[in-house]
């Protein structure tokens, strides 16, 4: 029987908190976009300071916290761990199924446990791990597979995982040994895996713990294998890379963010006190670490169109947006439609993402079967009859919202071969919208599905 913990206790009470799609109101009010130095300065005072869960002790430690975070949505007494997608009886610490795994490895920068070491056990980049596969992944790279690699399968839970295939397939992938060594991640977490590490990135900047004074590392993430092979030292250090940064960020392009991230987020956030901001805004990514803070191009079979910058129609009362987004709103710029994930039917992963709209006002998303460009309100209406609502959002403090809903089964998309297009109407009350209508639309997206 595993150990018994209060904490145990609150396991119903963290199942009824709310869900956030990006965060709890309030929590990103003031981040300021505009830049990726603003930004990512901005959300680390905004994640730094967390409150330290110690790594194991008799009383909450990260075995009870990642029980939580980790725990099977089909079976709460039963955790999926990251790697093989396997489920297992919740037994806590101690037990020869699963253990805790680094994923950014402690050996790179922060290798002794202790009070003040605040990354060795930051839930953000903990999850919990078949312990065979934590053993082969080591303190290896996330790297893609160079070749001559041995395989790690998956076990098909939570609809993913299992169907094996060959390279790449769903499996993992891994060759080499140590920090010069790859790990190729599974489909299925690749994209978790790389917002774990991006957080950490932003997190850990060197310098004090602002509460406690205890010295943190500037933790970095680089393709430069020099710098990553020679962070593994053996010792706490003031600066310790990690990567790769190519690799990761298209793993999160791969691998879009999904209701087991999000509620995870929401479980660490409960106990440090601090979130993961690329699980709740994945559009900052390439912002902080493209250095992009425009809208990233479309994926192959998505097309941006529509916009209200005077390459389209012209807007209501020329109220021009910037490049490739909707007519302006009354904060001055245009809202922009953005699409992560893919056009193909079987994969249902494709998620849109409204930026720059009226910050706290509601938003709809919307799917058209023709293409359409007319005024309507303060913007250019894009999706032509027949039109379906396919989703009601809210507009967080930043004016972003996502769709959280599979769009093939809202829009029912028949198969591939059809061509749809989306866009989002959101609302600009207080009669400060430029035209006077108090609502608006962003760009429209073209997706040819496959």
């Amino acid at each position: 029987m595993p150990p018994f913990h209060p904490l145990r206790l609150l396991a119903p009470l963290l199942a009824a908190l709310p869900a956030w799609a990006q965060g709890p109101p309030g929590y990103y009010d003031g981040v300021d976009t505009q830049s990726a130095a603003s930004l990512r300065a901005d959300l680390h005072e905004l994640i730094d300071d967390h409150t330290r869960i110690p790594y194991t002790a008799s009383a909450t430690d990260t075995w009870d916290v990642l029980e939580l975070a980790c725990e099977d949505p089909s079976n709460a007494s039963r955790i999926i761990d990251i790697y093989g997608n396997l489920s297992y009886a919740k037994v806590g610490g101690g037990n020869s199924n699963y253990n805790r795994e680094h994923t950014w490895p402690n050996s790179l920068g922060f290798t002794n446990d202790g009070s003040t070491n605040y990354p060795y056990s930051d839930c953000h980049h903990l999850f919990l791990s078949d312990v065979a596969y934590n053993s082969a992944r080591d303190s290896k790279a996330f790297r893609a597979c160079p070749g001559s690699c041995t395989e790690w399968s998956t076990s098909s839970n939570g609809g993913q995982g299992g169907a094996g295939g060959g390279y790449p397939g769903d499996s993992n992938w891994t060759s080499g040994n140590g920090p010069s060594g790859a790990w190729e991640a599974w489909s299925g977490r690749r994209g978790d895996l790389a917002r774990a590490l991006m957080y950490m990135d932003v997190r850990y900047e060197g310098g004090t713990h602002g509460i406690t004074g205890a010295s943190e590392p500037d933790l970095i993430l680089t393709d430069d294998a020099g710098l990553i092979s020679s962070s593994q030292s053996g010792s706490n250090l003031s600066v310790a890379y990690m990567g790769e940064l190519s690799v990761l960020l298209q793993w999160h392009l791969d691998d879009p963010v999904d209701d087991w991230e999000r509620d995870r987020n929401d479980v660490i956030y409960a106990f440090q006190g601090n979130r993961n901001p690329f699980i709740d805004h994945p559009e900052w990514v390439d912002c902080v670490f493209g250095v992009n803070c425009a809208p990233p191009p479309p994926q192959g079979g998505i097309t941006t169109m529509c916009f209200g910058d005077g390459s389209s129609q012209i807007c209501p009362c020329l109220n021009w947006g910037a490049t490739g987004r909707g007519c302006a709103n009354s904060t001055g710029v245009g809202a922009y439609l953005l699409p992560f994930g893919s056009h193909f039917v079987a994969a249902d992963d494709l998620v849109l993402l409204v930026g720059s709209a009226r910050p706290s006002t509601s938003c709809v998303f919307i799917q058209g079967a023709s293409p359409l460009v007319t005024n309507f309100r303060d913007g250019l209406l894009c999706t032509g009859n027949p039109t379906r609502r396919l989703e009601f959002g809210f507009l967080d403090a930043s004016g972003s919202a996502q769709s959280s809903i599979s769009i093939v089964q809202e829009g029912n998309i028949p198969g591939p071969g059809v061509t749809r297009w989306y866009q989002a109407w959101y609302r600009d009350p207080g009669g400060v919208s430029p035209c006077g209508q108090n609502s608006n639309l962003t760009n429209a997206l073209e997706v040819v599905w496959e």
